[in-house]
């Protein structure tokens, strides 16, 4: 092809889209479109420096791990696999591990509660609960057992329930000898059966209930349950660390010869 001298452009125009460009490929000349060229055109590996701007709406194999660059540590890793483990490597103030939890029915294993309030709880099983300053508000709560439960507002008990001792923590003891003689008894609550030696009318006899779970201030409620005329005698307790002086007073004017069966249970109290 012969070389042409340009010697005067005329004045550029906007293409259009049925613009053609010559080329010539060997010794063959053809003709690129103004479509081919820009519209829908196919890029092979091409280097493209820094765009001013652009839409990649329905640009697609974009590698998160190297293509994207200002994230945190392990967000590409949680991103290309979004499991529980890989968020809790990309957050940096979680707590715990294992599985992501949400709202609804979670499964909770052994977490630590540091001052929870909760609301009503529907069901659950708190046997292993060891904290002090856990507020639960309005908690429906089955048969709970522990070694205490401390309580700074009123225990309120409605229904047919009963505040008292469980079956086993209780225990009897048979005094010997006379109405005199001390008797040991190392429970909360229990029954002492009193020898039937005489007591004489109006007369006060006292013996010593040695207990280690008396403390002394405490107070010991008794009740005569059986053994002789009910009504007849009157008890008082005073305690002392690890021991009671138990008072039994006949109120009648006659001598009394009852096997006396006294039913008692210790009750914490202080002064201050």
């Amino acid at each position: 092809m012969p070389n042409v001298a340009i010697t005067a452009l005329p004045v550029a125009s906007s293409a259009v889209t049925t613009d053609v460009l010559p080329i010539v490929q060997g010794g063959i000349t053809k003709q690129v479109t103004n479509a081919l060229l820009f519209t829908s055109a196919t890029l092979v590996t091409p280097a493209l420096g820094i765009p001013a701007s652009g839409v990649l709406t329905n640009c697609t194999g974009l590698p998160v791990a190297t293509g994207v660059s200002g994230l945190g540590t392990s967000v590409a890793t949680f991103l290309a696999t979004p499991s529980s483990a890989n968020l809790r490597a990309a957050l940096t103030d979680e707590t715990g591990t294992g599985a992501a939890v949400f709202a609804t029915a979670p499964t909770i294993t052994t977490p630590t509660l540091t001052a929870p309030v909760l609301g009503t709880v529907a069901s659950g099983v708190i046997s292993a609960c060891t904290s002090t300053s856990m507020v639960m508000v309005t908690p429906v709560l089955g048969a709970a057992t522990g070694t205490s439960l401390n309580t700074t507002g009123s225990q309120t008990i409605t229904g047919t329930g009963k505040q008292g001792y469980e079956t086993g923590s209780g225990g009897v003891v048979v005094q010997i000898t006379n109405k005199a003689t001390g008797v040991t008894l190392n429970k909360t609550n229990g029954q002492v059966t009193m020898v039937n030696s005489a007591l004489a009318g109006t007369t006060i006899v006292s013996f010593t209930l040695t207990n280690s779970l008396i403390e002394a201030g405490d107070i010991i409620v008794m009740n005569h349950i059986s053994g002789g005329t009910l009504g007849a005698y009157a008890f008082n307790a005073s305690t002392a660390a690890g021991s009671a002086s138990i008072n039994v007073s006949n109120l009648t004017t006659g001598s009394l010869s009852d096997a006396i069966v006294i039913r008692f249970a210790i009750i914490k109290v202080v002064s201050a």
